[in-house]
């Protein structure tokens, strides 16, 4: 049988008039109010990360293809350069741009969708990261890799040995990938 990696949080009881809970809730709360944290398999993350990679690669090489070609076309003049500049920027800015607003908006790309997996607040797995943290995740894989490829690695295989199933990049930003 797999180890499966469990955090348990106390959760307060909230009544249908109240939607915010009492100090005395907390000091009184069963077990039943404890809720247990389902941090995703290493399986999930890769299946997102695989149809993220898909979506975001092929949209950016359709965009980068077409634009590459109105530079062709109009080689010479201005629009050559601002064709390229624009591919340039889709190439650099776009997959990043995806996974910071994917991330700060609701913790889910379209992967982590389809997986039934979300990234959220190491220690407030209700809360997203917001955009700071979304930018900083979505740009420390890339630069993980770009150190050579022994931190890029450890960063992908570091969720198969974490308790919380971490990637490198998740702890630094303080975040996890659990299921919802």
């Amino acid at each position: 049988m797999g180890s499966h990696a469990h955090q348990y949080r106390l959760s307060p009881a909230r009544s249908a008039r109240n939607s915010l809970p009492s100090r005395s809730t907390w000091r009184f709360a069963s077990i039943a109010a404890i809720e247990q944290i389902e941090y995703a398999q290493y399986g999930q993350r890769v299946r997102a990360a695989i149809v993220d990679a898909v979506l975001v690669y092929l949209t950016s090489g359709i965009l980068i293809f077409g634009l590459s070609l109105f530079a062709f076309r109009t080689a010479g003049s201005p629009l050559a350069a601002l064709f390229t500049n624009i591919a340039v920027l889709i190439a650099y800015v776009g997959p990043t741009l995806y996974y910071t607003v994917c991330y700060a908006e609701g913790g889910q790309t379209l992967g982590k969708m389809n997986g039934n997996i979300a990234v959220r607040r190491d220690g407030d797995e209700e809360a997203p990261l917001g955009y700071v943290r979304s930018f900083l995740r979505a740009a420390a894989p890339p630069v993980l890799w770009l150190l050579f490829v022994i931190p890029g690695l450890l960063d992908v295989l570091w969720p198969l040995w974490d308790t919380k199933k971490q990637s490198l990049h998740d702890k630094l930003v303080g975040s996890v990938v659990v299921q919802v």
